[in-house]
């Protein structure tokens, strides 16, 4: 998710009332966290049903479609209170991005009655590159930000730094301390187009030290100095080019080795998170000295999973996540297994990331997780990319809530082939109204504490498969979701189709009377009890919910 400021639209509308077909939700005035990590409203158990930076224009479509709370605000700075007083017109609670400094805006909602919370600049964990080293443009160049000059001795081959102009370009590389070297080595990118670099000359300290003519290719081209020669700065200046079409030409590296063949111009990347513990600390203590009565919410990246292979390392992971937890009340994360990565056989990486935020977060601090809607990604080609269908959907919600997750959000937007804040298609639209309604109205039965004994399911063929069982009632409820994805879902590759299968399942109950009949919520069936056990089919990536009457 990002922030897109100029493309919210706001459109301020006349009061709309409460969808149709919808609760009207009660005005705000407390906001509690539960003894089973819930979110409580008024003394009552709210399960929020979140959408991310939506224009008013679809408020009342969306709160028709089940959607209880919009989250974020990207529109023009003393507005935000316009916005969310159309958010609470619209029957839905508003989460506010809370401000690096809190300002007039911030004040005027504060503990308003459709206010449900504060929520962190999106996603703080989010690595950046980070460099030491000190590369410098000479007079005249055009720096590319996309492409830093640092770049040029970060020992990746791969990446490239903008040339512009190529001949009569320079740049100067400033080392912490004198080098000795013996050789010096410039890596060519050659693309079609462009221009490349062709004679060259090296300074050391302002004085030259060689001048050489480059091939037109790529990779490595090294020479040797005729005696060791010591410097702090080493410049280059590119006095001709092979030319291009474009006026512009990139290079990848360069190097300066020393008698064991050390390169002494490295210099490599390394990741930090792109807000720091104590920026989100003092927002956090900012938020609850202007509104101690509502919870601040924060959305990291997969990065906090085991299994992300991403810049963290996992004494970094061990580190940076629990501290940043602390300064939230409510903690949620981003994965998008299909948007984001194309990849159907991630869809189990939902419910492992709520299992493993939660032991992150700590019993007793509420966890959400941000839902996949649609195709539209900005990382593949649209031709790429394979479709969000309403079951997969659906499977990441309930694999979710079964896991322990206090809320959902749900992830609408799309840049592929056009813009679009709400994208999902009709059948997805269908579908979420259905859920919602269902995640609703079961609500407190998902909220409810724990059930008393040890509820077990087995899916035939050993296939995965995962259960919650809550008291509401005097009641059982029992969750439970078939997880299979297939055979060797783990290895599929990107864009590889995912065969989930289908399943009997037996659920041991102690204590369950034979003949009981247990109803299978929103199906319009029951089922018979055996003595202590119950037995149901499970197709692919299906889910059931069972109310066990009391005993």
């Amino acid at each position: 998710m990002k922030l897109l400021r100029t493309l919210l639209g706001l459109v301020i509308l006349g009061p709309v009332g409460t969808a149709i077909g919808q609760t009207a939700l009660e005005p705000i005035k407390t906001v509690e966290i539960g003894s089973q990590a819930e979110l409580r409203i008024n003394g009552k158990p709210f399960f929020p049903l979140m959408l991310w930076l939506q224009a008013p224009r679809e408020f009342q479509r969306q709160r028709d479609m089940g959607f209880n709370v919009t989250a974020g605000y990207a529109g023009e700075r003393g507005q935000m209170d316009a916005y969310a007083a159309e958010v609470w017109k619209a029957g839905m609670y508003f989460v506010a991005s809370l401000p690096r400094q809190i300002g007039e805006d911030a004040r005027k909602i504060a503990g308003t009655e459709g206010l449900l919370g504060w929520i962190q600049g999106d996603e703080p964990d989010m690595p950046k590159d980070v460099s030491d080293a000190d590369v410098a443009p000479g007079p005249g160049m055009r720096v590319n930000p996309k492409t830093p000059f640092y770049r040029l001795v970060d020992g990746d081959t791969s990446s490239w730094t903008a040339l512009e102009p190529v001949a009569g370009g320079a740049f100067t590389i400033r080392l912490k301390a004198p080098v000795t070297v013996e050789s010096l080595a410039v890596w060519q990118t050659i693309s079609p187009g462009l221009s490349v670099a062709k004679d060259v000359v090296f300074l050391g300290d302002g004085k030259e030290l060689l001048r050489v003519t480059l091939n037109s290719e790529r990779g490595r081209q090294k020479f040797p100095l005729k005696e060791p020669v010591t410097f702090r700065e080493l410049g280059l200046k590119i006095t001709s080019e092979y030319e291009g079409k474009s006026g512009f030409g990139s290079v990848s590296e360069v190097e300066a080795f020393d008698h064991s063949g050390t390169n002494v111009l490295l210099s490599k990347l390394r990741a930090e998170p792109r807000t720091t513990e104590e920026e989100l600390a003092k927002a956090y203590q900012a938020a609850k000295a202007l509104d101690p009565g509502r919870p601040v919410l924060t959305t990291f990246t997969a990065g906090f999973m085991r299994q992300t292979k991403g810049k963290y390392d996992p004494a970094m992971k061990a580190r940076l996540y629990p501290a940043y937890a602390k300064q939230c009340d409510v903690v949620g994360f981003d994965t998008y297994p299909i948007f984001g990565f194309g990849t159907p056989g991630r869809l189990g990486e939902v419910a492992e990331g709520v299992s493993q935020l939660r032991a992150i977060a700590g019993p007793g601090k509420p966890v959400y997780a941000w839902i996949e809607t649609n195709k539209g990604s900005q990382w593949m080609t649209l031709a790429r990319q394979p479709d969000v269908l309403p079951e997969h959907t659906r499977f990441e919600v309930w694999s979710a809530i079964i896991r322990g997750a206090r809320g959902i959000g749900y992830f609408t937007h799309r840049w592929r082939p056009d813009y679009r804040q709400f994208a999902p298609t009709d059948a997805m639209q269908q579908e979420l109204r259905r859920l919602n309604g269902q995640v609703t109205r079961l609500a407190p039965a998902i909220l409810a504490e724990p059930a008393k004994g040890r509820i077990e399911m087995k899916l035939a063929g050993d296939l995965t498969c995962h259960l919650m069982a809550t008291a509401h009632e005097g009641a059982v409820y029992v969750f439970a979701q078939n997880l299979d994805l297939g055979k060797d879902a783990e290895k599929l590759r990107q864009f590889d189709p995912i065969r989930p299968r289908p399943g009997q399942a037996v659920f041991a109950v102690p204590g369950l009377a034979a003949g009981t009949r247990i109803e299978v919520l929103d199906e319009g069936r029951t089922i018979a009890a055996e003595s202590n056990r119950f037995t149901d089919a499970f197709g692919p990536l299906g889910e059931h919910v069972y109310r066990i009457p009391a005993r």
